[in-house]
């Protein structure tokens, strides 16, 4: 098993791991060209984030993607998990604690003294896998999906 930071051309295998995601989570798969352009700029403007990948020789098992915020909070930058996922066939074999290792060193190196995320409604495994990994509960995410045309 290798990781790598995700390159411009990976866009469209961190975005196909995405939605692979999406569909396990019982969600729709995004359009293909229209997640490919936001994997490209996520992993393509050091700005806005990046993405780990887990290959195995020459395929993809898994993907980690990070963005960045600002807050005050936080007196600046700090980093936010958006999406983790691993190939089935590859849990419980250290690759997704892997990821999150490295992606945590990677947001430590871009100046990030904090790291979130979320997890899914009823995801009391991946709220202990991400505790094993020194992570606590602080609360709660909230959502309100806005429509596209400003309405």
């Amino acid at each position: 098993m290798r990781y790598s930071i995700a390159e411009e051309s990976d866009a469209p295998v961190v975005a196909t791991l995405v939605n692979r995601l999406i569909e396990e989570l019982g969600g729709s798969p995004l359009p293909s060209d229209e997640a490919h352009a936001a994997a490209a700029h996520l992993v393509g403007d050091t700005s806005a984030g990046f993405a780990v990948i887990a290959w195995d020789d020459t395929q993809p098992i898994g993907v980690c993607t990070v963005s960045f915020q600002h807050a005050i909070r936080t007196l600046g930058t700090y980093a936010t998990i958006q999406e983790m996922y691993v190939v089935p066939a590859w849990r419980s074999r250290q690759a997704g604690s892997q990821l999150v290792e490295i992606a945590l060193a990677e947001a430590a190196r871009h100046g990030c003294a904090m790291v979130e995320l979320g997890t899914p409604p009823h995801g009391d495994r991946q709220i202990t896998f991400y505790e094993r990994l020194g992570f606590r509960a602080v609360g709660q995410r909230l959502r309100k999906t806005l429509q596209a045309d400003g309405a």
